[in-house]
């Protein structure tokens, strides 16, 4: 009886754990979207903000045509002491893409570390019904998904973390030429 009620216990505390930093993920997340409102106005270029806008078309025999809008919100690390000093990395990603249905997907990286935190996705399912999922990682891992699991979809979705990759190469490519 012991051991059940402590092995409870333990289950209780890492789950009420997850919970903290879950919530501690949702905070930061609502204060992107806050910040990205700001986008293009003066409250934004006081405030020293930062974006990338990528935009592609690419036209496929198959599939047709698949546009892509992709903005990038990034900090800049002014940290002396760091590696990381005045080098950008992105903090906050929306990303639009069509083709016969529509993906939006946001994600949100740690300020410190520039590590993947937070994937939200949202497209439409095979039955034609909106479907959306919530990813939240820590280091690296996933801490956990709302939904646990999707239908089918009519995309078949990147891996957040690979998609996460590319967008610091994007940003790091554009900081090497000098933007």
């Amino acid at each position: 009886m012991f051991l059940a009620i402590t092995l409870l216990m333990t289950q209780w505390a890492m789950a009420q754990s997850v919970d903290t930093k879950v919530n501690k993920i949702r905070e930061e997340y609502n204060a992107a979207q806050e910040t990205a409102k700001w986008k293009n106005t003066e409250e934004w270029m006081e405030h020293g903000c930062y974006s990338f806008d990528f935009n592609s078309r690419i036209n496929y025999a198959a599939a047709g045509v698949i546009e892509t809008n992709t903005e990038v919100f990034i900090t800049v690390s002014d940290d002396y002491e760091s590696d990381r000093f005045n080098t950008p990395s992105p903090w906050f990603v929306r990303e639009k893409s069509s083709r016969a249905s529509e993906l939006y997907r946001e994600l949100l990286f740690d300020q410190e570390t520039g590590d993947l935190i937070f994937c939200y996705l949202r497209c439409r399912g095979e039955s034609d019904n909106m479907i959306e999922q919530r990813l939240y990682y820590e280091k690296g891992k996933l801490l956990k998904a709302v939904p646990a699991k999707i239908g089918k979809t009519m995309y078949e979705f990147s891996d957040p973390k690979d998609v996460a990759t590319t967008i610091k190469e994007m940003v790091n490519s554009l900081y090497g030429l000098g933007y």
